[in-house]
């Protein structure tokens, strides 16, 4: 399968890429240059031809629009999240792509009170920051081309990346989520497809974190879809 990834220039992206490379033929690509081996070219993801030849003869892209290494202004992540997402997926539709999984964040679901059980159904609750603003409307881009019926649409929600090298004695974080847990989740995203029934929109949304007793969202929907539970827990740093 040809998967092209966006926002390349995120440390996650290749370790997607990496987990990912052994069954796929991959491209990233980002607004700027980075050093990789793997197929890169840089795109502002503007709505043209351009657009469109990057996407060309993929079969699936992953969405990384939410980045804390982007640069700039309010007003750039902004654009980032909607304008230029609405362009790399309207290349999608163009070009006939299957399957588009968005990465978000599970921080659009922190405002509601710890003691609830906060699933996939509920509303979000984006505040005015860039990092969970951009990520809301993200969201929302993708969810129009899905009930449009153009794109399968899977947004997936992360907890908080960490590679359990990095931890030291930094503080339990209750949304923690290992690198290589998200990145196998999402190779498996990607090898199981997306079906659904022909009355439906093809449009679902996942969230993703570490399993254990103080874990702060329940991730039952994805391991059930999936057969597939996060191998950290963190559970000696609790």
């Amino acid at each position: 399968m040809k998967i092209l990834i966006s926002g390349a220039s995120a440390p996650f992206a290749f370790a997607i890429a990496d987990a990912l490379r052994k069954k796929h033929e991959l491209r990233l690509t980002d607004n700027i240059p980075i050093e990789t081996d793997y197929e890169f070219i840089v795109s502002e993801l503007h709505h043209d031809e351009a657009t469109d030849q990057l996407v060309k003869d993929m079969d699936a892209l992953i969405c990384l629009p939410y980045s804390q290494c982007v640069k700039g202004s309010e007003t750039d992540w902004v654009d980032i999240s909607t304008r230029r997402q609405y362009n790399l997926l309207s290349a999608a539709v163009n070009t006939d792509v299957r399957q588009v999984i968005i990465l978000s964040t599970l921080d659009l679901m922190t405002p509601y009170d710890p003691d609830m059980t906060v699933t996939e159904d509920w509303k979000p609750l984006p505040g005015v920051e860039p990092e969970t603003l951009g990520a809301h409307l993200t969201e929302f881009v993708g969810k129009e081309f899905a009930h449009s019926n153009a794109l399968n649409v899977s947004i997936l929600r992360l907890g908080h990346l960490i590679k359990e090298q990095e931890i030291g004695d930094k503080e339990y974080d209750p949304m923690w989520l290992a690198e290589s847990d998200a990145a196998q989740a999402i190779s498996l995203l990607i090898d199981q497809g997306f079906s659904t029934k022909t009355s439906e929109i093809p449009y679902r949304i996942l969230h993703l974190q570490s399993v254990s007793e103080l874990s702060r969202f329940s991730c039952q929907r994805i391991c059930d879809l999936l057969s597939f539970v996060p191998a950290e827990t963190f559970e000696k740093y609790q």
